[in-house]
């Protein structure tokens, strides 16, 4: 059983994914004013076709179940380059690379936009907790070991020049399963 640990929650309200985006666009927070929140995602990782190991193919659905905690409002860039700093390096070792995905974020914070008219959260893993995952394979709990070889294999930045990875996430608002802000749990009604 997994339960939020992170961030309190005075009240929580049930919302379409539609209000969320809503929501989310409509929260106005000073740039550069860091706002915790935690996060329980459901994501469908992008899996190969065949088992590294065994060459088998793979036909299974898998899902991750995350709760993160998570900071708001932040810029790559700027935390890149203030890492940088607390490493005693130069900021010229940061190589900017091309955003693959591009938002086109909203009027009132730095958190929110759409990627082709989808909801997009932007965020910063909070590193000082660890999150709390559960795999299903077929709808069913897994212990991670146990799944297949399928899932992604995770690579290490390479152009941010330091020594701890800074971690940068945008998961599309339809994986949320409920967000903690500002007091508030909005649990996603699907």
């Amino acid at each position: 059983m997994m339960t939020t640990t992170t961030t309190t929650a005075k009240v929580t309200s049930k919302v379409t994914l539609n209000e969320l985006n809503a929501i989310l666009g409509d929260i106005s927070i000073t740039k550069g004013m860091a706002n915790f929140a935690t996060v329980e995602q459901l994501t469908e990782p992008k899996l190969t076709k065949k088992d590294r190991v065994t060459k088998e193919p793979f036909l299974g659905q898998i899902h991750k179940l995350s709760i993160v905690s998570i900071i708001l409002n932040t810029e790559y860039e700027k935390v890149v380059t203030n890492q940088l700093k607390r490493e005693d390096k130069e900021t010229s070792e940061y190589k900017k690379g091309v955003n693959t995905m591009p938002i086109e974020k909203c009027d009132n914070n730095n958190f929110f936009g759409y990627y082709y008219g989808k909801g997009v959260l932007e965020y910063k893993p909070n590193q000082g907790q660890t999150p709390q995952t559960a795999y299903y394979l077929n709808g069913k709990i897994i212990d991670k070991n146990l799944l297949p070889d399928v899932l992604p294999t995770t690579n290490k930045a390479t152009n941010q020049g330091t020594d701890k990875e800074v971690f940068w996430r945008k998961l599309y608002t339809k994986n949320i399963v409920s967000i903690t802000l500002n007091g508030v749990k909005y649990e996603v009604i699907k």
